[in-house]
């Protein structure tokens, strides 16, 4: 993706074999000269004869596909198909195209609960990174292919664009829960030296730092820097959405089952503290308000949370004000008696998300936690989340590690 590329569009050969090779080399989208802080953006597709539709998802951007679905152009004659849009020029985000044949339904009515469970079932079988991006793709919440989108201006921490990684050792762990009835991929990551009194950091959807989009790597170049204590993280994998959905919004049983079964377990492989002002639990999504709970709910195991973009709407996904329940119960006196340490963000692309991270962040404060909210430039995505988990762990370790030891 190269400034200027959109001149592919002006060619008369668009949808020849010479013409998608050119377009493979350049990378998309493609991207052209803007104005006002802006960059035009071409997303493409190339459809084969049995193609009936192609969507996108530009996450943050696009409006959600359960209010109705962004649908690509199909190009007179060929087998392009595109959509055209502009953007801020340090945009940061991920996006998915969702091709459909003749055998799968039509888009349902916009704003019907038949629309968000044929997206649904749509991503489960059609999702697809975009062949032509030159960026690595990965896969988010539900394991559904993402690509990557990172314009000129787009802010990323240095630790991940470091060459060198720094010492980190890490050990999968198969986590069999007798309380849950159910098995779950732990990773096991040891940044540094560590000590057995090592501060700990609990990081749930897993899978995506281990393996989508590894932090292992940049955790040890902060910690090699000096930026973070060694330290130990747990790293648990959410499994799919219907247990993801089961256990990360403010689910007793898992919480009961991570401070009874898994963290003891862990503790024999490798000791690490066991106090909670030096304790963090990190989520982001579902993950953010399940970190939130967890802190509030085993205040004597988790002293500090860490909560990006988290869904305090739940359980009503209409909600874009109020704390919602967890809110609720703060108010009614979960986690009093216990002062707590919160980070909370949202980006500013979230509109239905900022009220109620805000309203939390309130909740929380008025409760007499310590609570830090800040809203970032981006949207609802793992490419903006990494750089704050980062921002957010710099933040709260070094109070642990630095402020309070000096």
């Amino acid at each position: 993706m190269t400034p200027g590329s959109t001149a592919l569009l002006d060619r008369l050969d668009a949808g020849s074999a010479a013409w998608w090779t050119d377009v493979a080399r350049v990378g998309t989208p493609l991207m052209g000269e803007g104005t006002a802080g802006l960059v035009a953006l071409t997303f493409l597709w190339r459809g084969d004869a049995a193609c009936a539709a192609v969507y996108l998802d530009v996450y943050s951007h696009t409006p959600h596909p359960a209010r109705g679905p962004t649908a690509l152009e199909r190009l007179s004659g060929t087998d392009v198909w595109m959509w055209r849009t502009r953007l801020p020029a340090d945009w940061r985000g991920s996006y998915v195209f969702v091709p459909t044949g003749p055998d799968d339904t039509s888009a349902p009515d916009a704003g019907s609960g038949a629309l968000r469970a044929w997206w649904i079932r749509l991503l489960g079988t059609r999702a697809s990174a975009d062949p032509f991006n030159h960026g690595r793709a990965y896969r988010g919440a539900g394991a559904t292919p993402l690509s990557p989108l990172l314009l000129p201006r787009a802010p990323v921490h240095p630790a991940w664009r470091a060459g060198l990684p720094g010492a980190v050792e890490t050990t999968p762990y198969r986590w069999r829960s007798s309380l849950l009835d159910d098995q779950y991929d732990v990773w096991l990551l040891r940044a540094g030296t560590v000590t057995p009194d090592a501060p700990l950091v609990v990081l749930l959807d897993g899978r995506c730092w281990a393996e989508e989009l590894p932090i292992a790597g940049a955790l040890g170049r902060c910690t090699a820097d000096g930026l973070l204590a060694p330290a130990v993280y747990v790293l648990i994998d959410a499994g799919p959405p219907a247990r993801r959905g089961r256990d990360l919004p403010c689910s007793a049983p898992f919480w009961q089952a991570v401070v009874a079964e898994l963290l003891p377990r862990v503790h024999v492989l490798q000791p690490f503290t066991q106090e909670p002002a030096r304790t963090i639990v990190v989520g982001q999504s579902y993950g953010g308000l399940a970190a939130v709970y967890a802190a509030l709910a085993h205040p004597q195991r988790f002293g500090r949370a860490l909560a990006q973009s988290g869904s305090f709407w739940w359980p009503d996904p209409a909600r874009t004000q109020g704390a919602g329940w967890l809110g609720e119960q703060v108010a009614q006196g979960l986690g009093s008696g216990h002062i707590l340490d919160f980070d909370l963000e949202v980006g500013i692309h979230e509109t239905d998300m900022t009220g109620v991270n805000r309203d939390m962040a309130r909740a929380l404060a008025r409760a007499g936690h310590r609570v830090r909210y800040r809203r970032y430039r981006g949207g609802h995505d793992p490419l903006c989340w990494r750089d704050g988990l980062l921002r957010g762990l710099l933040r709260l370790c070094a109070t642990i590690d630095y402020q309070e030891n000096a």
